[in-house]
Parts: structure tokens; C-alpha cells; sequence
């Protein structure tokens, strides 16, 4: 409820508020000030010192100490002071040298002051302060210089430190990099814009990867693009260390003997890589954090040739590549096998696997869900049914992007699949019309036999008489037959032949290739003459006379009869 009072309780609320303020600010602007001079002077020795990361977090530490000893010199003290009415009341009185009936008022005022004493008497004193109050400035006596002070040095501090910021914006973000143990560095003369470590590009402004794996016992080349304010001598240096530091040494970076136009270029080398190491550049007044080189192996990887014939020379072919060595990368198959490819890695992931094909690239996968085992889904490829000779490049990558040192490469050669051979002979050139001479055939074929037919033709004067074909071998379906021997009995009868005609009989034997055409042979060709019986005991009687002529020679050859002398 209204008070006579009430008006100067309201502004003892308002200079009570006030103070409180004035104390936060005190207490923080000191704590601002203390905390940039701290960072000042921590930006002055890193930057003079180079601190190495062990340095720096002694000075963090230091710099954090140095926050919470200023917090609970300046700023807690402050924070902690509290006021309420009546100590503000108080305050004025002793400001404005005034008694004490101010205060006395304000208690006389509460509930249970009528317990205390003359009621007449708390009345007279509330009543006269009440018509006192409209002429008094609470505010009177109090000074803001002290607080105007503090808080226009910590405004100052921080708003040199924004125009330095924005001036040079490098030096405060490399300051609190380092600071919170970055790797940067602050803004140097020399810059350098770009790293390149074995054609793997490692910094370009700012650091894209801070290592790399190179082969073991590999050199290793390093390529350095400079710019600003270059050195007199234009002569980089590369440190080269252990990972545990013992062992260091230094490479030279020098530009190339043909400068490449609007780029300044160092380039250096480590002629072999024993182990892994940390490396850092320098050129000039610039230098790059440090970056890692890992030493590892290459890819090693096992590749298995599996062959698989064609169903109809499966028995006579192996299904595998059986071979050591670099041997085993050339195969010679037979026209229509699948090759299917499998590769293993033996000592790291893979990422990737290629296989080449003259111009055509195919990928393989990998199998049972992991990274070391490869395949080719040989379907869709030229391997799934070989018609050629083929020449083929296989290269993997593994997951640190290392690939074999020389792709793998081979042939895929066709064995020569020959046409059947066939060889026929008969007792007697002479027969009868109705007669069925007997042919002695042998035929053999490399894998498979199709079949085996005689072809017959008949010479009767000028008559045409059509070609007859007999069949001698029918292969069974499933085609794993490859010799033939036997006596074919020609049927004279359905000929119907007449003395004086003679007959030409060859032998025709297909091999089986599958669905792919097979190829055929011709025996050398029979001629038998028609004749009746009499001309047939004249040929009997013929071939007795030869053959005594023949065994004369061959006594009178052995006895020396006859010779010339």
C-alpha cells in the first residue's frame, strides 16, 4: 500500500540498482584489462620465441593462472558486495551530511514499529522526512570517475586489439591457433603456396592432409611453389627426422633447371625411404607445420588363371593354371574356354582392381564382403568364351592409394585345335555291281568327333549320276569320342551300277567344337572300277603276275644277277 515514504524508497531502489551495476563493471573491466595485457604479453613472447607445443602449453597454462588470479583479485570482490535499503539510506546520510532521521524513518515506517515507543513521536519523524524527501538527490556525493576510468582502459585495450585484428588479421588468428596448440604459423615474407609430396598434392593454401604413405626403399620427391617477398638465395631446406627424433638430416630444395613461366618452383629428393619420418619445409622466414611420410610396402597381390574348357575337351584339359612365377600370367587354352580371374592380396586392403583388355577396361569386385579378395565376373567379357588370342594389364590400388610397381601383365594364347586325321584303304580296286567292299578306315581328332561320312561319286561315261553319302560313325551326344576304327562295307546294291562305271570314295570325318562350326578332313579318295566276274579273276590273275615280277626283282637285286658290268 502507498507510503509517505514511498518516493524515497523508490529512488534508494534506483541508486541501489546503480551501485550494483558500478560494481559488476568495476570488477569486470579490470578483469578485461588484466586478461588482454596477460594475452599481450603471451602474444610478445610466442611470437619472439617460436615456442615449440610443450612451450606453449606451459603458457597456456600460465595464461589460464593468470585469468582466475585476476578473476579473484579484481573482479569477485566486487561481484560479492551486496547493499540493501537501509545501507544505501546510511550511505546518503553520510554523503549528505545529514542525521540520522532518514533511516529512522524508513524503520518507523514497518509494521512493528508501533511497539517500539510514542507513536506520536514515529509520526512526527516519518511525516517531517516525508516532506524532506521530494528535496533531496539521493545521487548527490556519489562518484562515476573511478568507474569511468576502469572501464574506458578495458574498451580501450580491447579496441586496439580489433584495429590490430583487422589490420593484420593473420597475426591474432595464428596467435590463438598456437595457442590452443594449432599448428599455424604467423604471417611471414615468404609464403609457401603449395607442397607436393610424390605427385600427392599435401598443402595449398592451407594443409589438406598431414601425411602420406610411400613405398619402402622408394625416393621420395618433394615439389615446392613459393611466392611474396622472395629470399636473395633462392634455396629451400628440408628437415627430415625419425619419428622418434634421433636421426635427422637435411635435404636441399632448388629451383629446376628450366624455370616453369609465373611459378616459382624448389624441388628436392630423398633418394631412398628406409623408414617412416616427419618432414617440414622452410624458405626464407616461412616454414610449413609438420607433416609425416609413413613408409609401407607395396601391394603384393596373387593372381590365379582358372581355366575351363569347352564340356567336350574337359578329359584332355586342365581347368588350372599350374605354372610359377611370371609363367603362370601366359596361357594357352583352347578356342572357347572361360579364363576366370582371382585375386588375393597378401598384405594390405585394396580399394581398387582393374583388368585391361586391349583398350576395354573392366573392374573386379570384391568377394565374401572383404577388401584382400578380388574376382572378375568374367560374363559380358571376352574371357567368358576366348575366340582370340588375347593380351591383358592388371593393376590394384590399396586404401593408402599405392599400387603395384608394374602393372601385371599377360597373354592369353589359342591352342591349335587341328581338323581330324583320317586314313582309309581298301584290298581290291575292282568289284561287282552288287558287291559290298570292305574299307579299312582309322580316323582320331584332338578332343572330339562329330561324325564320319563317305562321299560317293559315279563316273558312268557322260551320264550325270548325283552324289551318294553313306554315314560310317555317328558320335554319341555326348561328344567324348575322338577315335574311330573299324571296315565300312559299301553297299554297291543301291547304286545301281553297271559294268564300266567306276566309283570315287572319300572319307569325310568333322570334328566337334561345340556350338562353334566344326572343321572337317578328306581321306585320300578310293576309285573302284565295276566290272563282272571274269573281269574280276583277270585282276586277281594280274596282280599275281606283278606280284611275281616284283619277287623276281628282288632275288635277282639280292643274288647280283643281271648288274652291268
Amino acid at each position: 500500500m502507498p507510503t509517505q515514504l514511498g518516493q524515497l524508497r523508490h529512488e534508494l531502489a534506483r541508486l541501489q540498482s546503480s551501485r550494483r551495476l558500478i560494481r559488476w563493471g568495476n570488477g569486470f573491466s579490470l578483469l578485461v584489462t588484466a586478461l588482454v595485457l596477460t594475452l599481450l604479453i603471451a602474444f610478445f613472447a610466442d611470437f619472439t620465441l617460436d615456442m615449440s607445443r610443450l612451450q606453449r602449453v606451459i603458457l597456456l597454462g600460465l595464461v589460464v593462472a593468470a585469468g582466475v588470479w585476476a578473476f579473484k583479485r579484481f573482479t569477485k570482490p566486487w561481484l560479492e558486495q551486496h547493499e540493501d535499503l537501509v545501507e544505501v539510506a546510511l550511505l546518503v546520510e553520510r554523503h549528505q551530511k545529514i542525521d540520522s532521521d532518514l533511516v529512522a524513518a524508513m524503520q518507523f515506517e514497518q509494521p512493528e514499529a508501533s511497539t517500539w515507543g510514542s507513536p506520536q513521536l514515529e509520526t512526527a519523524v516519518v511525516t517531517r522526512v516525508a516532506e524532506m524527501s521530494p528535496r533531496l538527490n539521493v545521487f548527490e556525493g556519489f562518484s562515476l570517475l573511478d568507474f569511468q576510468r576502469r572501464v574506458t582502459i578495458a574498451v580501450a585495450l580491447l579496441l586496439a586489439v580489433v584495429v590490430c585484428w583487422v589490420a593484420n588479421p593473420g597475426y591474432l588468428n595464428a596467435f590463438m591457433s598456437r595457442l590452443l596448440l594449432g599448428n599455424a604459423f604467423y604471417p611471414t615474407s615468404t609464403q609457401i603456396l603449395k607442397l607436393t609430396v610424390n605427385q600427392t598434392l599435401l598443402l595449398d593454401g592451407n594443409t589438406l592432409k598431414n601425411s602420406i604413405a610411400t613405398p619402402f626403399g622408394q625416393p621420395v620427391k618433394f615439389e615446392v611453389v613459393v611466392g611474396g617477398e622472395l629470399p636473395a638465395t633462392l634455396v629451400g631446406k628440408l628437415r627430415v627426422q625419425s619419428l622418434d627424433g634421433s636421426i635427422a638430416t637435411d635435404v636441399e630444395l632448388l629451383p629446376p633447371e628450366t624455370p616453369e613461366p609465373g611459378v616459382t618452383l624448389l624441388r628436392g629428393e630423398l633418394p631412398r625411404l628406409m623408414d617412416s619420418v616427419n618432414f617440414e619445409v622452410s624458405v626464407g622466414d616461412a616454414r610449413t607445420v609438420p607433416f609425416q611420410i609413413n613408409a609401407v610396402s607395396l601391394p603384393v597381390v596373387d593372381v590365379k588363371l582358372k581355366v575351363t574348357p569347352p564340356s567336350y575337351a574337359t578329359s584332355t584339359e586342365s581347368s588350372n593354371a599350374d605354372s610359377k612365377g611370371a609363367a603362370k600370367w601366359h596361357l594357352s587354352v583352347i578356342e572357347g574356354s572361360r579364363v576366370d580371374i582371382e585375386l588375393d592380396s597378401l598384405n594390405s586392403d585394396l580399394d581398387s582392381a582393374k583388368l585391361w583388355l586391349g583398350e576395354h577396361e573392366f573392374a573386379l569386385t570384391p568377394r565374401d564382403g572383404g577388401s584382400r579378395n578380388w574376382s572378375l565376373k568374367t560374363d559380358g567379357t571376352p574371357l567368358a568364351s576366348v575366340s582370340e588370342p588375347l593380351e591383358y594389364k592388371l593393376q590394384v590400388t590399396d586404401k593408402q592409394g599405392l599400387q603395384l610397381e608394374a602393372p601385371i601383365r599377360g597373354t592369353i594364347r589359342l591352342k591349335q585345335d587341328l581338323p581330324p586325321r583320317i586314313a582309309v584303304s581298301s584290298r581290291t580296286n575292282r568289284v561287282i555291281a552288287t558287291a559290298n567292299p570292305p574299307i579299312l578306315y582309322s580316323v582320331q581328332d584332338d578332343y572330339a568327333l562329330s561324325k564320319v561320312v563317305a562321299q560317293v561319286q559315279v563316273s558312268r561315261g557322260d551320264a550325270e549320276i548325283p552324289d551318294r553319302e553313306f554315314a560310317v560313325v555317328t558320335v554319341p551326344e555326348t561328344h567324348t569320342q575322338s577315335v574311330a576304327k573299324g571296315t565300312f562295307k559299301l553297299d554297291l546294291t543301291s547304286l545301281k551300277l553297271a559294268k564300266g562305271d567306276e566309283l570315287k570314295v572319300t572319307f569325310v570325318a568333322y570334328d566337334y567344337r561345340g556350338t562353334r562350326e566344326p572343321k572337317k578332313s578328306f581321306s585320300e579318295p578310293i576309285l573302284f572300277q565295276v566290272t563282272d566276274q571274269q573281269g574280276i579273276l583277270s585282276g586277281l590273275l594280274e596282280t599275281d603276275q606283278e606280284s611275281a615280277k616284283q619277287l623276281d626283282a628282288i632275288i635277282r637285286r639280292e643274288l647280283g644277277i643281271g648288274k652291268e658290268k
